[in-house]
């Protein structure tokens, strides 16, 4: 969540036109409330309808604790009302009810609004469901108690290798795990090694290595292939338990557990913490660490970077006329494309609404020859973004309301080339926005490096 979304000592500029306003809720995605300094509703946005199941008109004019019910913590409602009774932030999560009486998990944040003397005027609140998130970290819970259960019940792979003659010993579950013939009496290590993925086996032997040398524990994550070639996730530990009496390693024993589902429940908890659920591109979150880290490589190599910012022309037309579905699947069109369009090393994010931004790397120490590279690659966007999609849904069907599946919309791009140590991030996002709204005033559909002249 972007915490400069309400500062607390923000005052809005006079002559922000209503309209202005409301059109800038309607692009969030989170749900934004605003309410006097008595907490009672006096604006809500669409994003925020929808995850309640209240409309605008049942909400104004109510105390902002009607989403709270008999399994709201008392304990963060005591924290909320305390903040709020100071003038201060919060930050927190809070199980909510919406209007049907469903329970959601709300990651909510408040802002308090002041004015010149400081004192509180409004409060503004940013809300965000994270409902899903919630359930998998509940199902990784269960899932990590399901393991302990496991191993009392003896369902963990055992190992016991004889290191001088190379057999290697298993127990029922090792060998039900890998799909091997449980006639077996032993297996080799080359057995065991075939049994790695090709990816992981130069780290594993590197880890056994380590501990038979008895400089450090055995314990290592990765990734094995049954005989049915079912690749899957285990978390091995052993230790020597038998050397010579110069020390040589003579038997080593471990235990490995199958951990995919654990595996998979994290990666799927760091996509909804880290990537845009609908684009599956980088969120703003990890896009600002990855500018960041950009910077400073930058700063070191002496090697222009570039930061593009891209908004979609007539965006809201397009929805306007065709619904949310077709701008949904648009926005993931444009996703894909802008992936085809750049290198592996380049970064794609969605800051939200319509609104993207690139990073580009290693253009080189030559500023002339980085405009030319950033020129082409922003201009190949440009093209690319710009021409007609046919737009398919998650079945794969064309979009039966636009005509026969096909809709073009134009891009504007700004760019602006940077090098670490020559510019704050927070400029640096700034002139990059500042170019892109010359393209866009400019009549759109076209490419806008910053320069001086464009701020």
């Amino acid at each position: 969540m972007d915490t400069h979304l309400a500062h607390p000592t923000f005052t809005p500029k006079r002559g922000v036109g209503r309209r202005v306003l409301d059109q800038a809720l309607r692009t969030i995605t989170q749900g934004v409330i605003v309410t006097d300094s008595d907490q009672i509703i006096l604006s809500v946005n669409s994003a925020f309808t929808e995850i309640t199941g209240y409309s605008e008109a049942e909400c104004i004019g109510r105390n902002c604790r009607f989403l709270q019910g008999p399994e709201s913590d008392p304990k963060t409602i005591d924290r909320i009302r305390e903040a709020c009774m100071v003038g201060a932030s919060f930050s927190g999560e809070i199980l909510n009810y919406r209007k049907d009486g469903t329970i959601f998990w709300n990651d909510l944040l408040i802002s308090a609004l002041k004015d010149a003397k400081g004192k509180t005027t409004n409060f503004i609140g940013v809300t965000r469901d994270i409902s899903e998130r919630k359930q998998i970290e509940q199902a990784l819970l269960e899932s990590e108690q399901r393991l302990i259960l496991a191993i009392h019940a003896g369902g963990v792979g055992i190992w016991d290798w004889n290191i001088l003659t190379g057999e290697v010993k298993h127990n029922a579950r090792w060998i039900e795990m890998l799909g091997e013939n449980p006639n077996q009496p032993f297996f080799s290590v080359e057995d065991f090694k075939s049994r790695i993925h090709p990816d992981d086996l130069g780290a594993v032997l590197e880890q056994l290595g380590l501990a038979l040398d008895g400089l450090k524990e055995y314990q290592y994550r990765y990734r094995m292939i049954g005989l049915d070639g079912r690749q899957f996730w285990v978390k091995d530990k052993g230790a020597v338990i038998e050397r010579s009496h110069d020390g040589k390693p003579l038997r080593m024993v471990g235990a490995i557990n199958d951990v995919t589902e654990l595996v998979l429940a994290n990666e799927k908890i760091e996509e909804l913490a880290f990537y845009d659920p609908l684009t599956q591109v980088l969120n703003r979150r990890l896009f600002e660490d990855r500018l960041h880290q950009k910077l400073v490589r930058t700063q070191r190599s002496q090697h222009y970077g570039a930061l593009l910012f891209a908004d979609l022309d007539h965006f809201k037309e397009l929805n306007d006329r065709y619904g949310h579905q077709a701008g949904d699947l648009r926005l993931i069109d444009i996703a894909k494309r802008m992936k085809e369009c750049v290198r592996e090393t380049d970064t794609v994010a969605r800051f939200g609404g319509d609104e993207f931004a690139i990073i580009l790397g290693e253009l080189g120490g030559d500023q002339t020859t980085a405009h030319l590279q950033a020129k082409k690659i922003a201009e190949k966007l440009c093209q690319s973004l710009s021409a007609t999609s046919c737009l398919k849904d998650a079945t794969h069907k064309v979009c039966k309301s636009i005509e026969l599946g096909k809709c073009r919309c134009s891009v504007s791009i700004g760019v602006k080339l940077f090098k670490g140590g020559e510019i704050t991030q927070e400029h640096l996002i700034a002139q990059a926005d500042s170019a892109m709204y010359q393209a866009k005033k400019a009549g759109g559909n076209r490419v806008q490096f910053y320069e001086l002249d464009t701020a």
